[in-house]
């Protein structure tokens, strides 16, 4: 079966990508600060506020996940995937 597998290395692929974007704002957060134009800044905050949505959406869909796979928190039970049906 594929999928199963394919979401699992996708899940991992994920894990590592933001382990290095982790590593990589805490190496370069104070050099950015010291020397960051007024418009950098701007679009600092912007990108900031754009990762916030994501890791936001992110979380979700890992509650989705959990409570879908029975492990999860009960509140997860009020996030409706795509893919329910409404009666």
């Amino acid at each position: 079966m594929p999928a199963p597998e394919s979401f699992l290395d996708n899940l991992e692929n994920l894990r590592l990508v933001m382990s290095v974007a982790l590593e990589h704002v805490q190496d370069n957060r104070d050099p950015f600060v010291q020397g960051a134009t007024g418009v950098q800044v701007r679009q600092v905050e912007r990108t900031i506020g754009r990762l916030r949505v994501v890791t936001m959406q992110l979380e979700r869909e890992f509650a989705i996940l959990e409570y879908l796979i029975g492990d999860g928190p009960i509140g997860a039970a009020t996030f409706p995937t795509q893919n329910q049906n409404h009666a």
